[in-house]
């Protein structure tokens, strides 16, 4: 109970959820944002978080925003040529891109501010964001365990409302996905809660499952280019070549995205803000 976690903080009913479980385990919870351009409406983070601050306590938390712009952009494009060739239009996938510059981030605070936990809000029915794909968690995990740092998915299991995402609001999980199944955007199990429901139940929330609603839109960060990573996807990827060459393809290009910023990551530890993360975060 001593201890102290970060959690990866949007404001949204999943990440909020993560940060209520954690504060009945652990003494004091940073809660990580992160702004850079292209994201707008990060102000509307601070309404969960007086909340919870409502709930357990305003010295439980801390709550900071990062600015992760410069980094996102080295993440996005160091060895993109490379990228291109051996993975093509993979490069499109913003929303993958954007959450591992923020565990790169929050890793660097960790060392920081000798916080050996870390969790997320990360969820299975997002199976198709690589940030979220249990085969990439993996890695991350691996990552984080090499500093010597915990990594957790509490809320992984919980399940979302049905039809909820731009696929089922647009019609696009009803594409023909070759050589694959039907891909299921509803709830594996109807005896499972929803992060809504287990929040309403802890007296947060008034109301249940309020993610995709405009309500749950004030509450966190948005981001417009979700829409690219979304027509890549089930635009294109996934009608052309089907799931499973896509997980392969994902997993491939995240390791070698984390393999190459170890080095950045081994070389901060040794300059800190002289190195070359160094001067893109401070």
């Amino acid at each position: 109970m001593n201890e102290e976690i970060v959690v990866l903080y949007s404001g949204g009913t999943d990440s909020t959820c993560c940060a209520a479980l954690m504060a009945g385990k652990f003494s004091r919870l940073h809660l990580l944002s992160y702004n850079r351009f292209g994201l707008f409406g990060i102000n509307n983070i601070k309404t969960n978080v007086s909340r919870l601050k409502d709930k357990f306590g305003e010295n439980k938390f801390i709550h900071k925003d990062l600015n992760i712009d410069k980094l996102f952009k080295k993440v996005s494009y160091s060895r993109y040529f490379y990228n291109i060739r051996n993975y093509g239009f993979f490069v499109l996938s913003t929303c993958g891109l954007c959450k591992l510059t923020m565990h790169l981030r929050t890793l660097i605070y960790c060392l920081d501010e000798g916080v050996k936990n870390v969790c997320d809000g990360s969820n299975k029915n997002m199976k198709f964001f690589p940030g979220q794909m249990k085969i990439v968690i993996e890695e991350i995990k691996r990552m984080y365990s090499e500093y010597g740092i915990n990594f957790m998915t509490p809320v992984y299991e919980l399940n979302h409302p049905e039809n909820l995402g731009w696929a089922a609001k647009t019609g696009l999980s009803n594409i023909n996905i070759m050589n694959e199944k039907e891909v299921n955007f509803k709830n594996s199990s109807d005896s499972c809660f929803t992060t809504g429901q287990m929040l309403k139940n802890m007296g947060i929330f008034d109301s249940d499952n309020l993610k995709g609603t405009s309500l749950d839109k004030k509450m966190q960060a948005r981001c417009f280019q979700l829409v690219l990573f979304n027509i890549f996807l089930y635009g294109y990827f996934l009608p052309a070549y089907g799931e499973s060459l896509y997980f392969k393809v994902c997993l491939d290009f995240y390791k070698d995205k984390i393999k190459y910023f170890k080095h950045f990551i081994d070389e901060y530890v040794k300059k800190g803000r002289e190195s070359r993360l160094g001067v893109c975060l401070f």
